[in-house]
């Protein structure tokens, strides 16, 4: 039985370089967004997120370029990327329930 390869290139990433790779984005955007709630004021959190956002982008890139593995780039790139945006709007709308609820 073979496999389509475009279908198995979304996968051909592993769990390691996942681990490795992204895991770290992700923590960076959610140490980020936590410590604009906790130091900017209301009026300045949208400009905050959006460098918290720039910043995680900047790092998802050059994490995996100083670790170069070939295979899964774009896949692994792709789901930092998607990870980090998430956080940030998830966070967005957190931010935003709680200070209409002040």
């Amino acid at each position: 039985m073979t496999t389509d390869p475009s279908v198995t290139g979304l996968y051909d990433c592993g769990v390691a370089h996942v681990m490795s790779n992204v895991v770290p984005v992700w923590v960076v955007t959610a140490v980020g967004v936590v410590v604009v709630g906790l130091v900017v004021d209301v009026d300045g959190r949208v400009a905050s997120m959006v460098a918290v956002l720039a910043a995680s982008l900047l790092m998802a890139f050059i994490v995996q370029v100083v670790a170069y593995h070939r295979e899964g780039l774009v896949s692994r790139l792709s789901l930092a990327i998607t990870g980090s945006v998430l956080l940030t709007a998830v966070a967005a709308v957190v931010f935003q329930v709680l200070s209409v609820v002040d």
